[in-house]
Parts: C-alpha cells; structure tokens; sequence
C-alpha cells in the first residue's frame, strides 16, 4: 500500500469505482451512447423535494447479488454516493480530477 500511496495510484476497487463514475457522468451529460443514457433515468418523486434538483438517476430494485452488480444499478448507486462537489462539473476533466481525488483520499485517509 505504501508503495501504490506514493507513485498515487488508486487500489483495484476505486479504480473500479473511478471507471463506472466516469462512465455515468457520461452519459448523464450526453456524450456518451444512446444506450448507455438509457440506463440511466432520473429519479422521479410524487412530490416536490428539494432534492428533485439533484439531477439523482433512479436505482432499480434487484432480488439477487449479482443483480446489484449490473451498471443500470451499479452506476446510479455510485453516482448518488458522490458528494455534491463532485458531480457539479462543468466538464470531463475537471470531474475526472476531482473524483481522483474523492477517491483518493477515501483509499488513504490523511
């Protein structure tokens, strides 16, 4: 670990994490494929909330274990547990750095 810390390289995981967030991001900014936009639809409410703003995609129910792992649930799970400072880029590279960085320091706390 302290060797991966220091050439500041992410674990296996959060790159894992890094990949599907970048992916998400995405294709909630339509730049990505149709399908992949498809994947991911927004969270609609009964009523209003202030977090209907959010822009949160929607996360389907899954029965099974491997059922969770598929990117329409992966993604939109991911994508909501990221801090609001994060998913408010205005473009691909600042949220790549920005994210690096989230997951970074939540690999190796300070």
């Amino acid at each position: 670990m302290p060797i991966l810390k220091s050439l500041h390289w992410l674990p296996v995981h959060y790159r894992i994490i890094f990949k599907i967030c970048t992916i998400a991001y995405q294709a909630l900014s339509s730049t990505q494929q149709g399908y992949l936009n498809s994947m991911l639809t927004p969270a609609i409410n009964s009523r209003q909330l202030r977090s209907t703003s959010n822009n949160r995609p929607y996360i389907p129910r899954m029965k099974t274990k491997a059922g969770t792992r598929v990117f329409s649930v992966a993604a939109p799970t991911m994508w909501n547990s990221l801090p609001v400072g994060v998913k408010s880029e205005g473009n691909v590279v600042s949220f790549r750095q920005r994210l690096e960085t989230y997951l970074f320091n939540a690999a190796y706390p300070p």
